[in-house]
């Protein structure tokens, strides 16, 4: 018999159901351990060593909070793919699986963005292969209907379950469910000049068109038939006493109305600050104007220049 440390963690597929008062093997894959090992040594490595050995390293600064950005990045992953989330995801609850999916695009890929110098994406972005990845395919058009299709066609039940029989494609799913995320923010958190943000008002459009194909997968999620996905009704346990049934709905719910949230939140932070950059511009063209009037030379009756 394989110790648990052999058959489960590493390779879900076959491996026994966790048991305990979590449900959880507590023991990350040892590839996702690596993983992040060898991410988060090499970030450390560009903005450090690697950035000091070229001339001009000064002109490369690295902030704490670019720095903190990017731990917070590799701390939510670990969390994404890690125990307990990952056990439950994989052997009991379609709804753990989401929140995962949600983590890797709303929570990892701001992080990795928000926490990358600029400096360090400009020398991708200037030649062939990054004007294509960084400016033609995350423009909001192209940007929004490749990370459609990659939600939608994953969430498809022969798609979804293949993911749950197969290890290399459970990864590759994460892989893409990640790249959806970058094609969804970068258009809107772009720190590059090469690459600009869309304006302010197609954010707010952009991010309310993302509700559309969002709210329709939960929907269809919800209202589907139970056991959409046949590989949580074989589980053994129910762990905390939920049904395929209500786990099924609580999948469907967090992406169509959870999502939406984001989204629709998204959509009043960017638009009240940039009403409120619009109202003090407006504000401070009075001003001057009113100032302008008041030192511009009177002229006097007589015709002569006064003041």
């Amino acid at each position: 018999m394989l110790h648990p440390v052999a058959s489960a963690p590493y390779f879900h597929v076959g491996g026994p159901e966790p048991t305990g008062p979590l449900y959880t093997h507590w023991l990350i894959d040892p590839a996702i351990a690596v993983l992040i090992m060898l991410m988060t040594a090499g970030y450390f490595a560009a903005i450090g060593p690697l950035n000091r050995r070229k001339p001009g390293s000064e002109n490369r600064p690295v902030s704490n909070a670019q720095i903190r950005w990017f731990l917070a990045g590799q701390v939510l992953l670990l969390v994404s793919l890690g125990p307990p989330l990952d056990d439950w995801s994989y052997y009991f609850f379609s709804s753990a699986h989401m929140v995962q999916h949600l983590l890797l695009m709303f929570a990892v890929v701001p992080c990795w963005i928000k926490g990358t110098p600029p400096w360090l994406i400009q020398p991708l972005v200037r030649t062939k292969v990054g004007r294509v990845v960084f400016n033609i395919l995350p423009k909001a058009l192209p940007g929004f209907l490749l990370a459609t299709m990659i939600i939608v066609l994953w969430h498809f039940p022969a798609f979804y379950n293949l993911t749950l029989q197969n290890q290399f494609i459970h990864a590759l799913q994460h892989a893409f469910f990640i790249l959806a995320g970058f094609l969804f923010f970068w258009p809107i958190m772009s720190t590059v000049p090469e690459s600009p943000q869309l304006s302010p008002l197609m954010k707010c459009l952009y991010l309310f068109l993302q509700t559309l194909p969002s709210g329709a997968v939960g929907a269809f999620i919800v209202y589907a038939a139970p056991g959409l996905y046949p590989h949580y009704a074989n589980a053994t346990q129910r762990p905390f006493g939920l049904s395929v049934a209500e786990d099924q709905v609580l999948g469907g719910a967090i992406m169509w109305v959870g999502m939406n949230a984001v989204f629709l939140t998204m959509i009043t932070v960017i638009f009240l600050k940039y009403a409120a950059e619009e109202e003090a511009k407006d504000r401070a063209a009075i001003k001057a104007g009113t100032l302008k009037q008041r030192i511009a030379p009177v002229k006097d009756p007589t015709g002569a220049h006064t003041g």
